[in-house]
């Protein structure tokens, strides 16, 4: 298809948006993308700017990265371009039937098709559409019930309620809150299968017959729920089922209209993708957090999709990015007031220091000058964490480990690590066991050192 034409003011043809890679495009508000295959198809900048009312420079830069976050410009560009609005979450989309857009979105909602062309890159491009989509607009109750399914929820069978109220509200909430507490402490290997086991309980008391005020409270403890058994199969190692349950507790907790939760889900389905080394799929899911901590105006919020936004940056090697980013959570923190709600509660200067740590450890891997900022913020969360986060605790002295062998210390290099070990063995976390490759790493930088070859030797079991 070639939609060129020497007319700068002459419109889209319609079939361009049906392209399922350029929904997934719309659907994130990635603009660089949606020119860029604008202009694969034959567009030219000029008539991009022209239909759009944007300056030909504007339209240059958006190719080269600038990206687009303005509400008014985004409605600009849908409408100059003439393309559903509902596409790009500025409303309601209709319904779309899955094997209509190169099963693509079809494969995101249903999780069963496999995709015979693109592979692992269409089905991301897919799955952060169908993010976005929850994110901006929200899921049907069908598209929503369909996502459930292949969710990983429990099979057990629950026996139907009568009417609910605040007591059974409450013990829904204790129940989140005490896997969370867990999870921090042991690992999701430790308590993904309770997690799981209870998102049919929660729903049961979802279609319960309520008040307005007690189903929303179960609402949001259900969407949080989901977003700890979610959180925990990522620790797990088992990313599929992390991204679709993630999804879904990022789908009730926008209908439930708890953006501080939406993007809290959007966070942690970034970190999914971070920890797949896809840090472009990470910072798609972070600026989509953004919005919804913007739109909680929850300064916590904001700091945690910031600094993970950093960490995405300096995967990328983009330093400058990451400094402006960690300046900026700094600073909302700074303004934050009052306790931070449950799902938040981590939130605080050793979460900063914690992943400004990370940011260092991963510029470190290309700069080494970076390995003395990766040690100092590391050990400031460590020392800042109560024993209750242990996993956290375990990271930050592997980052330790990390930075002082980059930093020319094998000796205390080779004492962190161990240290790092023990902890790591306490925690039931694939992340940690990943994470020790940083240690391998940076031992492997002294092979005449007796310590960090037998380190190197030992992880080269694990």
């Amino acid at each position: 298809m070639n939609t060129g034409t020497n007319d700068s003011r002459a419109p889209i043809d319609p079939v361009t948006w049906e392209d399922g890679e350029m929904r997934a495009a719309l659907a994130c508000h990635d603009m660089r993308t949606v020119f860029f295959l604008l202009r694969r198809v034959g567009v030219t900048q000029r008539r991009i700017a022209a239909l759009t009312g944007l300056s030909q420079p504007e339209v240059s830069r958006i190719l080269g990265g600038r990206q687009v976050q303005s509400y008014a410009v985004l409605a600009r560009i849908a409408d100059g371009l003439a393309v559903p609005r509902g596409l790009m979450g500025l409303v309601y989309a209709p319904e779309v039937d899955p094997d209509t857009v190169d099963g693509a979105i079809g494969l995101a909602l249903y999780g069963a098709r496999v995709v015979e062309e693109g592979g692992a890159a269409v089905q991301r491009r897919a799955f952060i559409a169908l993010v976005a989509q929850a994110a901006i607009a929200g899921l049907s109750e069908p598209d929503l019930a369909r996502l459930a399914q292949v969710s990983g929820s429990s099979a057990m069978a629950v026996s139907p309620v009568g009417r609910v109220g605040d007591s059974d509200a409450a013990a829904l909430e204790d129940t989140v809150s005490f896997l969370r507490a867990q999870d921090n402490l042991s690992g999701g290997g430790a308590v993904r299968a309770a997690a799981t086991g209870y998102l049919d309980w929660a729903g049961t008391l979802a279609n319960a017959p309520a008040t307005d005020i007690v189903h929303r409270r179960i609402q949001i403890a259900r969407a949080d729920l989901y977003s700890v058994a979610g959180w925990s199969a990522f620790d797990a190692g088992d990313h599929a089922t992390a991204r679709r349950q993630l999804a879904t507790g990022l789908a009730i907790a926008k209908d439930a209209d708890q953006p501080d939760l939406a993007a809290t889900a959007l966070y942690e389905l970034g970190r999914v993708f971070l920890h797949a080394n896809d840090p472009d799929g990470a910072l798609k899911c972070f600026q989509l957090g953004q919005a919804a901590a913007q739109d909680a105006d929850s300064p916590y919020a904001l700091a945690l999709v910031q600094i993970n936004s950093a960490w995405a940056y300096s995967e990328m090697g983009k330093p400058q990015h990451v400094s402006s980013l960690l300046a900026r959570a700094s600073e909302e923190l700074e303004r934050a007031r009052g306790d931070a709600p449950s799902w938040l509660g981590f939130m605080g200067h050793a979460e900063i220091h914690g992943i400004t740590g990370m940011c260092y450890t991963a510029l470190s891997a290309r700069d080494r000058t970076y390995a003395e900022s990766a040690l100092e913020h590391a050990s400031l969360s460590y020392h800042a964490r109560p024993e209750s986060e242990a996993r956290s605790r375990a990271s930050d002295l592997l980052a330790m480990a990390a930075a002082n062998f980059r930093a020319g210390d094998p000796d205390a290099g080779c004492r962190t690590a161990h240290d790092a070990l023990a902890l790591a063995s306490t925690v039931r976390s694939s992340r940690l066991t990943d994470r020790q490759a940083w240690i391998a790493q940076g031992a492997s930088l002294y092979p005449r050192h007796a310590g960090a070859r037998d380190l190197v030797a030992t992880l080269a079991t694990v």
